[in-house]
């Protein structure tokens, strides 16, 4: 697959794929698209940001954050193009590592075959952690079987990751040393609406939490 991305770096350490395209703690945080960051470097370092052109989805979406864990906690940049296929439809994000953990829970409306999204501060430090991709069919804040649903299981998190999508697969930059970086294909899921089983995609998560 062509890569997206402008920039690639670090290593292929402790990367693992689960992927398909069928199918509070004493801090909490929960936050709207309105306070996610859009700034010339919104992962919130001095790296590149590979020409993601993050608008955070406009009025049509939600992200929310809630949950504790390991810090410093770290930031998602979530980019998809070439979703043509579901025009209008709502794309939703749930990003989890282990129970007590972040847990991170974004939407927004498909425009154009894309959506771009930042959640902050949705990983833990030092953790594989799961993020999971599925459209909303029937708006009810949950994957039901049939919905098509994309995800994988990162290596180990510990920067900020930037990562772009089409429904032939993702891209990663970022992350840290033990992230694999560059482009691979989705992979087949554990079961019906189960990437990795670290989020329970078929409870239903509203956003905001």
């Amino acid at each position: 697959m062509t890569s997206l991305l402008s920039w690639v770096g670090g290593g292929a350490l402790g990367f693992v794929l689960l992927m398909t395209n069928g199918c509070g703690d004493a801090r909490p945080a929960t936050t709207s698209d309105s306070g996610a960051r859009d700034d010339a470097d919104a992962m919130g370092d001095d790296t590149p940001d590979a020409g993601a052109d993050v608008d955070d989805g406009g009025s049509n979406s939600c992200v929310s954050v809630t949950g504790g864990g390991l810090e410093p906690w770290l930031d998602l940049q979530i980019v998809g193009r070439q979703f043509d296929a579901y025009e209008g439809r709502r794309i939703r994000i749930v990003v989890a590592s282990h129970v007590g953990g972040r847990l991170g829970v974004a939407d927004a409306a498909i425009a154009s075959g894309a959506f771009a999204l930042t959640i902050p501060a949705t990983f833990n430090n030092g953790y594989y952690t799961e993020i999971a991709l599925y459209v909303d069919d029937d708006t009810d804040d949950a994957c039901d079987v049939g919905e098509p649903l994309w995800g994988f299981v990162t290596g180990i998190v510990q920067e900020n990751l930037l990562v772009e999508t089409t429904p032939d697969g993702p891209c990663l930059s970022g992350g840290g040393p033990s992230m694999f970086n560059g482009c691979t294909s989705w992979r087949p899921p554990v079961g019906p609406c189960v990437i990795n089983g670290q989020a329970d995609l078929a409870m239903r998560l509203p956003c905001p939490g």
